[in-house]
């Protein structure tokens, strides 16, 4: 990891050095994140279960920031614990204001959950996301919540907004390569606001929308593309007591086509709800202890599943205890050991699993 740092490094100081004369300073960091998978048991049918154990690098991420001037700078990420598609985020940034600032590029695009927009996966509470999240992303348009686009973003009085327009079709894909073919004005597009109304109590939700029509994608034969999504979300911390916090989001999407795989239901419709509510308490300011709920629902048939059925649901609890490991005042590693136990109906099917996490951050401020 050391000798691949120094590398990396130099690769990037390469990038950003361009004139001698220009100002220039190059941050580095990133964090890695080890799973011990301690048991893991899915049932898939009648008689029938997937079980494992072992160890998985999760995620191994290191990050670039060249800092132009007061204005300009531009952000890298790469994640080397997958074979392929390392590059995660690329993009240039200007600040004008704190409540002005612009992005271009691909990143994170705001107009989605909470959770997949603005929780990194570095600060994750949990060893997962909660499902519902990840399928709304997924199904908006959005690969690893990431799209090619711009944006707009910033913060006043206790507010902050995102607006971003996109391709709508994930990471790497490019209009006038990938996507050859499309009418005009099409792509996704999306806001979120998060507001402190006061101390220790925020209000945010998002809505976007994806709306293409006539393309052409990698060769494909034209397809229209008609998918909206919105969510609400509540957080707390520190109101009944010292280093407790809670959190609720609830979330939405309809979809109104059959393209990129996407099986309609009997009404020619898709729509994905849930929600998840999970809370924490601080014993110490290094040990705490969490729970999560979490459940999506889709309507009958979806997915080609089910079809007999009143809907397809999947429910989802986490317990977990934490560790955090601090330096100067600032956070340098966690362990977390997590239960989950799932069912998923109709069938009854469940799982479960037991996995300690280990990470360890050195990210620039």
């Amino acid at each position: 990891m050391g000798k691949l740092l120094i590398l990396f490094a130099v690769v990037m100081a390469g990038i950003f050095s361009g004139s001698v004369h220009a100002q220039i300073s190059l941050d580095v960091g990133g964090y890695i994140q080890t799973w011990y998978i301690a048991d893991q048991k899915t049932e898939l049918g009648e008689n029938l279960e997937a079980r494992t154990n072992g160890f998985r690098l999760r995620r191994s991420r290191l990050t670039a920031r060249g800092t132009i001037n007061e204005t300009f700078s531009a952000t890298t990420w790469l994640d080397f614990a997958g074979g392929s598609n390392v590059l995660l985020d690329f993009h240039m940034d200007a600040r004008i204001r704190p409540w002005l600032n612009f992005r271009a590029g691909q990143f994170i695009m705001p107009g989605q959950s909470f959770d997949t927009a603005r929780l990194v996966s570095s600060r994750l509470f949990f060893y997962e996301r909660p499902g519902v999240t990840t399928a709304l992303a997924s199904g908006m348009g959005y690969d690893a919540f990431r799209d090619i686009g711009v944006m707009v973003h910033g913060s006043w009085n206790g507010l902050w907004y995102g607006i971003h327009a996109g391709n709508g079709a994930g990471r790497f894909t490019q209009a006038g390569t990938q996507i050859s073919e499309r009418d005009a004005f099409g792509g996704l597009y999306g806001v979120r606001l998060d507001y402190t109304i006061t101390d220790g109590i925020t209000l945010g939700g998002h809505i976007s929308t994806n709306q293409q029509r006539n393309v052409v994608q990698s060769g494909s034969d034209p397809f229209d593309i008609d998918r909206t999504s919105w969510s609400l979300r509540f957080h707390s911390e520190n109101i009944l007591a010292d280093r407790l916090y809670t959190q609720f989001e609830y979330m939405r999407m309809d979809v109104h086509d059959g393209s990129r795989g996407v099986a309609l239901n009997q009404d020619d419709e898709y729509d994905l709800h849930g929600f998840y509510a999970e809370a924490g308490y601080g014993i110490t300011r290094e040990w705490h202890v969490l729970a999560r709920f979490d459940q999506f629902v889709q309507k009958p048939g979806q997915g080609g599943v089910f079809r007999g059925a009143d809907r397809f649901d999947r429910d989802s609890i986490t317990l977990g205890v934490t560790r955090y490991v601090f330096h100067e005042n600032r956070e340098i590693a966690r362990f977390y050991l997590n239960y989950n136990l799932g069912e998923s109906n109709p069938g009854g099917l469940s799982s479960h699993a037991v996995v300690l996490v280990m990470q360890l951050r050195f990210i620039p401020i």
